[in-house]
Order: structure tokens, then sequence, then C-alpha cells
């Protein structure tokens, strides 16, 4: 089964096909390919190791969208996540993937 949140679901029910859709890709966390000293190194090889990490994973994913018909709009490497626009006919494929942990809508960040 596709790994749609709730959300998405209801949201998606709205939506002909062939219209694009927002929606936030939770990438799947593959083993770190960052060696092994790296984890002992200073925060800035932390953060390159992991950054590194991230656009292995996203890569698949991106190109998959691309496919599609679809555009990645942004890409976050502290939260794993990819943002993108798709053809809504697309988004249930997108979820299927196995490096995909989650598909779900984005939502605005508001201060306390």
């Amino acid at each position: 089964m596709p790994k749609l949140s709730a959300a998405l679901r209801h949201r998606l029910a709205g939506i002909p096909e062939g219209h694009p859709v927002e929606v936030v890709v939770e990438v799947g966390r593959k083993a770190s390919t960052a060696p092994a000293d790296a984890a002992s190194g200073d925060r800035a090889q932390k953060i390159a190791a992991l950054k590194k990490d991230f656009s292995a994973s996203a890569a698949p994913i991106e190109q998959a969208i691309e496919r599609c018909g679809g555009t990645v709009l942004d890409r976050a490497w502290i939260n794993q996540s990819i943002k993108a626009r798709l053809p809504r006919e697309a988004v249930e494929a997108l979820g299927e993937r196995e490096d995909v942990e989650l598909v779900d809508t984005p939502r605005a960040l508001q201060a306390d």
C-alpha cells in the first residue's frame, strides 16, 4: 500500500487526474556511506557526510519525480525531505517506492 498520509489522501480525493499536486517526500535513510572517521570528526565533517548521504538517497527519488513529469521544488537534508510538484496520478506510485518513507502535504511553519 502506498505510504501516503491521511491528509494527502483526503486532498487527492478532490483533485482530478492531470492536475499538479505539491507534496513533501520523506526520504528513507540508507546506510551511511561516510568513512568511519567522519563520525569522530568535527561538526563540519559530520554535516558534510550527512549531506552527501542525503544526496545519494534522494537522487533516485528526484529522478523518478522528473520522469513522471514532476518538478523538484526544494530539498532539506536536515530532515531528509524533498518538496515536489507532480501530476496527481503519479503521487501513489511515488508512495509505493521502497526508498520513500512517507508522502505528505506541505505544511506552513508557524511561530509559537
